[in-house]
């Protein structure tokens, strides 16, 4: 497999892009994943008794 040489400020570049997107993907299941569990938590605990 022939490597293509990449100048090593667009490797920086495109590592950086691949970083940040990854993140934001993982930031994005993690955030839809609270929301569902808070939702599934949300309604029993709203129902307070008041004795």
């Amino acid at each position: 497999m022939a490597m293509m040489h990449i100048p090593a400020v667009d490797q920086t570049f495109l590592l950086l892009l691949i970083i940040f997107c990854l993140g934001t993907c993982l930031v994005r299941a993690f955030w839809e994943l609270e929301q569902a569990r808070a939702r599934r938590i949300a309604p029993p605990s709203r129902t307070t008794k008041r004795d």
